[in-house]
């Protein structure tokens, strides 16, 4: 491994004070809401197809000695007012390792059955043997702990056989040496922009299917070597060199918007949270907790004629919110609000788009981590990624490229689509990459 990832710092994971940061936080009001809904929670999955059978007890090995040196793995949330990671005593369980025999898509049920994150299950391995001397690794984790990038090197480090992993503050806190005043003037700069969206306010698509269960269900989409450098054309020409996940963000509103007239659930405006990675430019740590702010950005039907129109007015409100710091008041916010009962946390959030949290969830991963090739030594030959959505939006699109091709997962609540509805819309945005 890399001597770039051994960089240590004073923090010690087993000093007890492992505080949530904004980002954690409002990944555990999401995993409240879930649950409150009947859903299984605010989990993620990364997916792994291996060339054969893994050995078995060298994982249970890894995670064993993992799980001792960093108890942040077996924490559960904790605190009133000082919002942290509780870790376990002398005594630390290692996560669960299950094997499982063939079946077709064995993740969509396991997609959907809680973590014990109360009891400080944060993590799961499911092994699914293909019966052709391969092997399915389903990796599930709590999405309050850390962010996708974060699991991917978490999972390069568990299957590298390193011992290390990245000892850094979990907490990318904004403003710290602000004054209080300071922090809610700053803050209120993201609340008056949600009263300003609220001039024409987003209505997601809602319980469609109420009798359906209360589960998510995705499907991945990959493209070919040669489709990826076709829509890597359109977004250079449309967003600029630098604008793959601009162009996945404005074709995914089209959609979105197309998907709303489809089903006769025409909508004011569309707002889109808008993920921005936080970390330092250049590392990959810190690996647990979430580094992650939100751009909130609106788009009105008449703004959505075209993919071209779509791109122009997302680049537009993306620099006038940097302009005027809405990133770093978003994340002064989201830190205030930590201090909050989820409860109450989760109607505020709602309350700013009159009980909306947005309009799609929307993730950009970029590259899937280079070092992710093998797994104890095991070839890695396929790569996804999936993510919980609340029931409101209820879809989700996550792009991310693996080996240089492009694939995306789109994950919808079965209340909220049907699988034909959720299968049109995947080929509407596949389409609409290739053709905008």
């Amino acid at each position: 491994m890399s001597g770039r990832w051994r960089r240590r710092s004073p923090v010690c994971y087993m000093s007890g004070k492992f505080p949530f940061n904004g980002s954690d936080y409002l990944m555990l009001g999401f995993d409240y809401e879930l649950r409150r809904q009947g859903y299984a929670g605010n989990s993620c999955q990364i997916i792994l197809e291996l060339a054969s059978v893994l050995p078995l007890a060298r994982l249970q090995e890894r995670l064993d000695d993992l799980s001792q040196r960093y108890p942040v793995l077996c924490a559960r949330p904790g605190g009133w007012f000082s919002r942290r990671w509780q870790l376990p005593g002398k005594r630390v369980s290692s996560p669960r390792v299950r094997v499982h025999p063939a079946e077709a898509a064995p993740s969509q049920r396991w997609f959907n059955e809680p973590l014990a994150t109360r009891q400080g299950e944060l993590l799961r391995f499911d092994l699914v043997e293909s019966g052709q001397g391969k092997m399915t690794l389903i990796f599930t984790w709590a999405h309050a702990l850390m962010d996708a990038p974060g699991a991917e090197q978490f999972l390069v480090a568990l299957g590298s056989g390193e011992n290390t992993l990245l000892e850094m503050p979990a907490t990318l806190s904004a403003g710290d040496k602000l004054r209080l005043a300071e922090r809610f003037k700053l803050g209120w700069k993201n609340l008056h922009q949600l009263d300003h969206f609220c001039q024409a306010a987003p209505r997601s698509l809602g319980l469609r299917h109420p009798q359906a269960p209360s589960a998510l269900c995705f499907r991945v989409e990959k493209f070919s070597a040669d489709d990826t450098i076709r829509i890597r054309g359109h977004g250079a020409r449309l967003c600029g060199v630098l604008g793959d996940a601009q162009y996945h963000a404005a074709v995914s509103v089209v959609e979105l918007h197309r998907l709303h007239q489809t089903l006769g659930c025409p909508s004011p405006s569309y707002v889109l949270p808008l993920p921005v990675g936080l970390r330092p430019k250049g590392s990959v740590g810190p690996l647990f907790g979430n580094q992650i702010g939100m751009l909130m950005i609106q788009f009105l039907p008449e703004q959505l004629n075209s993919v071209a129109d779509a791109a122009a007015t997302l680049k537009a409100q993306t620099a006038q919110a940097l302009r005027e710091g809405l990133l770093e008041s978003g994340r002064v916010l989201a830190e205030l609000f930590r201090f909050l009962p989820l409860p109450l946390y989760m109607a505020l959030i709602k309350h700013g788009l009159r009980g909306e949290i947005g309009s799609l969830f929307f993730g950009d991963t970029a590259a899937v981590n280079p070092w992710l090739t093998s797994f104890l030594g095991v070839p890695v030959e396929d790569f996804a990624h999936v993510a919980a959505v609340t029931p409101s939006p209820g879809v989700e699109v996550i792009f991310y490229y693996f080996r240089g091709t492009l694939r995306f997962t789109v994950v919808h609540s079965a209340k909220t689509l049907s699988e034909t509805e959720a299968a049109d819309f995947a080929a509407s945005l596949r389409a609409r990459l290739l053709n905008p």
